[in-house]
């Protein structure tokens, strides 16, 4: 007797979603295991396995699969996020993001009391034009995604002004975030803390610990971590931050509580965000968290919610994210819309869910960004369960058909780190 197929939840991972896709595409041409594998030179087992998310495909078995099963690239548009998941998994690629590798810096940070803290930066005349082009790729980097700038940021290294190379880690950190390459991001976000606390910035070291490297820890399924950075940052800058700063902090401590499903923690975090965005001023916060505003305070809430499973708040944050972001932020649109989708798909929402997946994909394919494409992946796992349904059958056909702008093969510049890295 041949074993009875496993269920899949398509939503845990992109592997089972790609599982899901394969096993749907295979039935939908009659075929079985057995029949695929002999199509793809492959045992049946693998099949079996892959599509039971069991095994990780080769690009190669990706590839075979978009062809056999006339996928016309929507199978194979998976690729780099199935290798990015490969390398979450793998324990010997030393590229790739590992909880521990922040330690040494995070520890440096909190015992190091240099003996007069530096005031906000100031930058030389000589320095502007860098501050300015730094300024311009930042926006650049909203509207286009960080395949589109990336490699501009990282020639900013390459001078002896301490303010500026640490702003260009920072942006080449949260870039390299943003094309997949998480190892790396990693490194530029440390590089950076070490400029930090040689420099005596004692509270933008803070802010590296607890927004740049705990929301990569989020990115990366790490919640344990992306709460411990939080939780360290809040307390080693506890007497020098702003209400501002301190509410970021403690919006990444509640998206780690969430990810946990500790509700108690997630709203009392929540609460205590709001308690310090009552105080805030915008004329006495850092010129570094000036980007930080209601539009970023409900998009970390949406996630939250979505975390926890409360689709109502999170479809309420969700909208109130996108209505207040400016229209320049086409990559954070993308990525808050798609949430948006999902938030309602979930809810029972099909028809607006199609609504707004449909815009999601609009807006993802206009950046060469991994997250958005990641995020889109995602909202199509949430309704791959309803693909019976003619509406979600055509917005999901919508999005495999521009899968290759959903891929943009910039992802692969990150990959190795230049000798600026680290």
């Amino acid at each position: 007797m041949g074993q009875s197929p496993r269920d899949l939840d398509p939503t845990v991972s992109l592997l089972h979603f790609f599982g899901a896709e394969v096993r749907r595409r295979r039935c939908l041409l009659g075929l079985s295991q057995a029949a695929l594998g002999r199509m793809l030179f492959q045992h049946r087992d693998l099949v079996r396995k892959i599509e039971a998310a069991e095994r990780m495909p080769t690009k190669e078995f990706v590839e075979r699969c978009d062809e056999v099963l006339d996928a016309h690239g929507a199978l194979l548009g998976m690729w780099p996020m199935l290798e990015r998941e490969r390398s979450l998994r793998s324990a010997n690629d030393a590229m790739v993001y590992r909880s521990e590798a922040a330690d040494r810096s995070v520890l440096d940070w909190l015992l190091f009391e240099p003996r007069h803290l530096r005031p906000a930066a100031t930058t030389s005349g000589s320095a502007l034009p860098g501050v300015h082009a730094l300024a311009q790729l930042r926006q650049r980097d909203h509207a286009e995604g960080g395949g589109a700038t990336y490699s501009d940021v990282i020639n900013l290294l390459d001078t002896d002004d301490t303010d500026l190379v640490g702003g260009a880690l920072e942006l080449a950190g949260y870039q390299a975030v943003d094309l997949g390459a998480d190892g790396v991001a990693q490194l530029h976000y440390l590089r950076a803390l070490d400029l930090a606390v040689a420099s005596g910035q004692r509270l933008y070291g803070g802010y590296l610990i607890a927004v740049s490297l705990g929301h990569l820890a989020l990115h990366c399924g790490d919640a344990q971590q992306a709460a411990r950075l939080a939780t360290a940052a809040l307390r080693g800058s506890a007497s020098l931050a702003s209400p501002g700063v301190s509410a970021a902090f403690r919006l990444v401590l509640a998206r780690a509580h969430a990810r946990r499903g500790d509700k108690a923690a997630c709203c009392t975090a929540l609460l205590q965000a709001d308690a310090d965005l009552a105080r805030r001023d915008p004329a006495d916060e850092p010129a570094w968290i000036s980007y930080f505003g209601e539009a970023e305070v409900a998009d970390e809430k949406a996630h939250c919610f979505f975390d926890l499973g409360w689709y109502e708040p999170a479809q309420r944050e969700a909208t109130r994210a996108v209505a207040l972001l400016n229209p320049c932020r086409v990559r954070r649109l993308g990525i808050d819309t798609a949430l948006l989708a999902s938030a309602l798909a979930r809810a029972g929402d099909l028809e607006q869910a199609c609504v707004q997946a449909r815009h999601a994909v609009d807006l993802a394919v206009r950046t060469a960004s991994f997250r958005a494409a990641h995020r889109v992946a995602m909202m199509l796992a949430e309704l791959h369960r309803h693909r019976d349904l003619p509406a979600v059958h055509e917005v999901a056909e919508y999005a495999f058909a521009r899968s290759a702008d959903l891929s943009p093969a910039a992802y692969a510049t990150v990959h190795r780190p230049s000798s600026t890295a680290r």
